[in-house]
């Protein structure tokens, strides 16, 4: 492909017209949505994702990345659950970041006893190519992709859904430490997590 450079990526649902939505687009090949949806590498901006506006999105969701640190979203996630109050948080990855987020979501829940509702499924991709080079045609690329959607609640969840798992026993769970002991403890299973990722 290499008379062609990625201009668009789009997650292939179909609104009520028929027409593709949650478009991404590219102003080189090096461009790539980061955490924030800006391009690195890029100087165009994004075409924002219709969803992300909605105003019934949750404020609890965390979209894991194959880029972010497994301690940030954990940090983050605990800072959810303790600083903000939340009763319940989620946990979205794609594709290679399915893994980090099953990680995370342990780590979570030996941290402070949590229900969790995993749920799997798979999402089409639409990959648009424009051509370098006169007399080609634009391509499109489509491919499927893995999703996962973990699911933490402090109060019980349906135990009859078929991807519930009830809190860790407290023998499994870690004692309760200090902020900063707490930080350490985030960082060395981050770093066992790149251990056993090698």
């Amino acid at each position: 492909m290499e008379k062609y450079r990625l201009v668009e990526e789009r997650k292939a649902d179909r609104n009520a017209s028929g027409t593709d939505t949650a478009a991404v687009s590219y102003s080189s090949c090096e461009g790539r949505p980061n955490d924030d949806g800006a391009n690195i590498g890029s100087s165009q901006n994004t075409t924002e994702d219709p969803r992300d506006r909605d105003s019934s999105a949750l404020t609890n969701e965390i979209r894991i990345t194959q880029q972010g640190k497994p301690r940030n979203y954990i940090t983050y996630a605990m800072g959810l659950f303790t600083d903000h109050g939340a009763d319940r948080i989620v946990l979205k990855a794609m594709g290679r970041a399915v893994n980090k987020s099953v990680t995370i979501a342990e780590i979570i829940k030996r941290k402070t006893p949590l229900h969790q509702i995993t749920s799997i499924n798979s999402c089409e991709l639409v990959d648009v190519f424009e051509p370098l080079e006169e007399g080609l045609d634009r391509v499109e690329s489509r491919r499927y992709v893995s999703c996962m959607t973990i699911l933490l609640s402090k109060s019980p969840l349906d135990q009859n859904h078929i991807g519930y798992q009830p809190p860790l026993p407290l023998e499994e769970m870690q004692k309760s430490k200090s902020v900063k002991a707490e930080s350490a403890s985030i960082k060395a299973d981050s770093a066992s997590l790149k251990g056993t990722a090698k």
